[in-house]
Parts: structure tokens; C-alpha cells; sequence
């Protein structure tokens, strides 16, 4: 796009007033008796302060912009025309529409109020840069606030802010092919810090908010995840060493105290069978306690299958069932396994203790009932409604009284283990069979 320029002279004079000035600056911007704006910069720096009336010598910049570099700049009055220095009040659309996108000489330098909403603040060295704009047009603005300088508490991203400035831009020109290249770096300069008013709060869910908010959440969502994850992990742990802390101890039990046990029922077996006749009272004696050695090896015979069908079993409470009775020979073909309601996670304790009442019910009711069927329910309540364990064979029943009475160690054993656990049972036997009801919290 050519550029349009007004006639060049090596040197100028204009008279008009100051309309922006700043102390620590070698520049000022001022209307000349014409109106335009010009931005002078001194070569010998002068006070001079916004409504003085000035004369400029000096020459012109060659750009479309009013620049001029001033050899002599004179104060010779103050208090211009009000018009000199009242500021042209447009939206921040219509600053854009007429400067944009290859400037505007009638818009530079001259002092303009608008409104935008905050959208970037980047606190400097020295100063305080805002980011101001709407719909896509923003512009810069600098004050004069260091960085150890607190900002004002209404200043936030998102607020609406009402500034008043010189609007300037940077262009580049090639003058001498008379070529002007788009405009950028659009930026009000203020005359001090009340050239910003914030005029409406930012509101609480703005961009950088939600961002920073949704930021947490994934840092939090992602800590947590990471707990979880080594939290799991050193359940894993402390489940597998006690799996293989049970695993040793059955061995040890097994090996160890059972075959002691084993060995002495055989010895005590052998003592009997040196008994002279007539040594009744002795014998009833070493019976009694060969009866409670057999009752010791088969409660810790069930208590060790327990302890290993639990350790290397599944997880899943009905799938361990099942697979503790696939390692029972004797069962195929007997033992029948069902499942009622849905099935939810029952802690490894509790799935033991199962183990051990279904392992002394099925063992009692082949032994004791010569039953040749043997159904094993599990039924599973909704919400709290606990858990239902039922043992039912066909087998010959027996006198649920006369056998507590008579201190029936298999009987004593599971009404002990569900009374732990919480739970009770019940007995129905009959000629016809038994069953055996747990409940279970």
C-alpha cells in the first residue's frame, strides 16, 4: 500500500498544546493549531506538563506518522484550549477499524479513552504490562508499577478496565520505495497509574481459573492415582509375604508337629496292645487319650488344608471353594458346589474360616452320615444382609441334643468358628439327612 504523506520539510515549526507528558520521558505528544497530533521528541529536554502551549523547531521524521525531532522547543504559555487536550472516547473496535492494518497519522499520538476486558498481566523489572481487548483486538499498556510494587486487588484477568492514553504503534516503512508494511504493537500509553480504572470485577470462572482448577484436579486426580497404585502395590506385598508365611508354617506344621503327632498315636497304639487282660481302667484311659490325639491331628489336618487352599487358591470366594474341592479325590462325584444371589468380595480371613466349616461339614456328614451326596450353597444377601452358608447331605442323620451332649468335636468346632466370625448356625437332621445352616455377617 503507498504511502500517504503529507509534504516534507527538512525543517518545521508548529505551535499547539501539550496533550501528554511525562517527567522521566525526552518526548512529548501535542495538537498543533491545526489539530493534528504530533509526537516531538527533544534534543534538550524541557518541563513541560499537558495544556502548555509550545513552539517546536525542528525536522520531521520521514514516516506517515507526525514525528518530529526538535531543536528548540519554547514554553511560551499554559492553559490551552480545553479542546487541545480532550481525549477522543471510542470503543476499542472502532480504534482498531481506523488504524488497522497500516496505521493512521490522525490516531497516532492522540490521547483516546476506552474500555476492555484484562486479559494478560506480566509484572517486569520496572514496570506492569497489561494485555487489554475484545473481540480479538487487543492492545498493550505499560505503568508504572515494579515488580515488588503490589497491583491493586480489583486487577485480575477477566476484569473490565476503562483506560485513558496516547494510542501509538510501531510501523515499518520503506519510504523511498513508498512502501508501508502492516502495523503492530498497538499500545495506549497512560499518563500515570489513574489512566486505568477498573470498572467491573472479574468474574470468579474465568479462563485461567477453570484452567488452573481443572490443572489441580488432574495433579490431585493423578497423586492420588499414583497412592492407590503403590498403596495396591504394597497390599500385593504384604498379602504375598503373608501367603508365603502361611505356606512355610503349614509346611512346618505338616512335617514337623503332625508327624508327632502321628508317631505318638502310634506308640500310644502300640502301649495299648502290650496291655495285660484286666487292665480295663487302663486301657479306657489310653483310649480316651488316643481319641483326643486323633481329634488334635484331624483339626489340625482341616486347619492346615485351609491355610494351603487358601494360599494358593483365587481370589474370588466361590472359585476357591471350587478349587479346594477339585484337590479333594474323595469328593468328585459327591460334593456339589451352588452359588445364590450375586457374588461380592469377601476378605481372605473370612474365606479361610469357610473353608474350614464347608472342610469339617463334608468330612462329618461322609464319615459320621455315610451320606453319598453332599450339596455346599452359598447364597449372598443384598446390601447388609450378610451371607448364607448351607451344608446338606442325604446322609443317616443323627440327635442334634444327644451329640452336643455328647461333646461331638466336628459339631463344637464350626458352631465355634461361626460364632467368631459373628454369625450362628443351626441344625436339622433327620434319617433322611442333615443340613447344616451358617449365617454369616
Amino acid at each position: 500500500m503507498p504511502i500517504v504523506l503529507a509534504f516534507f520539510y527538512s525543517v518545521t515549526n508548529l505551535t499547539g498544546t501539550v496533550t501528554f507528558a511525562r517527567g522521566s520521558d525526552d518526548y512529548f505528544f501535542m495538537l498543533d493549531s491545526g489539530g493534528e497530533p504530533w509526537r516531538v521528541t527533544m534534543q534538550k529536554r524541557i518541563d513541560v506538563s499537558p495544556g502548555d502551549v509550545v513552539e517546536v523547531n525542528g525536522e520531521r521524521e520521514p514516516t506517515s506518522k507526525h514525528r518530529i525531532a526538535a531543536k528548540t522547543v519554547e514554553k511560551t504559555g499554559s492553559g490551552g484550549p480545553a479542546s487541545a487536550v480532550e481525549a477522543r472516547e471510542a470503543p476499542i473496535t472502532e480504534i482498531f477499524e481506523k488504524t488497522m492494518p497500516y496505521g493512521n497519522p490522525d490516531w497516532y499520538g492522540r490521547v483516546v479513552v476506552t474500555e476492555g476486558t484484562v486479559i494478560d498481566i506480566n509484572r517486569r523489572q520496572t514496570s506492569t504490562q497489561l494485555l487489554i481487548g475484545e473481540n480479538n483486538c487487543n492492545f498493550q499498556m505499560e505503568l508504572p508499577w515494579p515488580l515488588e510494587t503490589p497491583l491493586p486487588k480489583n486487577l485480575m484477568l477477566g476484569a473490565r478496565a476503562r483506560v485513558r492514553g496516547v494510542l501509538v504503534y510501531t510501523s515499518i516503512e520503506d519510504v523511498e520505495e513508498n512502501i508501508a508494511q502492516r502495523i503492530e504493537n498497538l499500545e495506549i500509553m497512560p499518563q500515570d497509574a489513574s489512566g486505568l480504572e477498573i470498572v467491573e470485577l472479574a468474574p470468579f470462572w474465568t479462563i485461567p481459573r477453570i484452567s488452573w482448577m481443572f490443572g489441580s484436579i488432574l495433579v490431585l486426580a493423578g497423586a492420588l492415582l499414583l497412592f492407590l497404585l503403590v498403596r495396591r502395590r504394597w497390599d500385593n506385598m504384604i498379602t504375598d509375604a503373608r501367603r508365603r508365611e502361611r505356606l512355610r508354617l503349614a509346611a512346618d506344621l505338616h512335617d514337623g508337629f503332625q508327624q508327632y503327632l502321628a508317631g505318638s498315636m502310634f506308640r500310644l497304639q502300640a502301649a495299648i496292645n502290650l496291655l495285660p487282660e484286666g487292665a480295663d481302667a487302663s486301657r479306657r484311659q489310653l483310649e480316651g487319650v488316643r481319641e483326643a490325639l486323633q481329634h488334635t491331628q484331624n483339626g489340625l489336618r482341616s486347619t492346615l488344608w485351609a491355610m494351603t487352599e487358601e494360599s494358593e487358591g483365587p481370589e474370588s470366594l466361590m472359585e476357591l471353594i471350587r478349587f479346594a474341592s477339585s484337590r479333594m479325590a474323595h469328593w468328585q462325584g459327591v460334593v456339589t458346589v451352588v452359588c445364590e444371589g450375586r457374588e461380592r468380595t469377601v476378605a481372605r480371613k473370612l474365606a479361610a474360616s469357610i473353608l474350614l466349616i464347608i472342610q469339617e461339614g463334608v468330612a462329618n456328614a461322609l464319615k459320621h452320615g455315610g451320606a453319598k451326596h453332599v450339596i455346599v450353597t452359598v447364597s449372598f444377601g443384598e446390601g447388609n444382609d450378610g451371607l448364607r452358608l448351607e451344608i446338606k447331605d442325604d446322609g443317616c442323620g443323627f440327635e442334634a441334643k444327644s451329640a452336643r451332649k455328647a461333646g461331638h468335636y466336628g459339631l463344637r468346632s464350626m458352631e465355634r468358628r461361626s460364632r467368631e466370625l459373628g454369625g450362628e448356625m443351626t441344625v436339622e437332621s433327620s434319617p433322611e439327612g442333615t443340613t447344616l445352616v451358617f449365617r454369616l455377617p
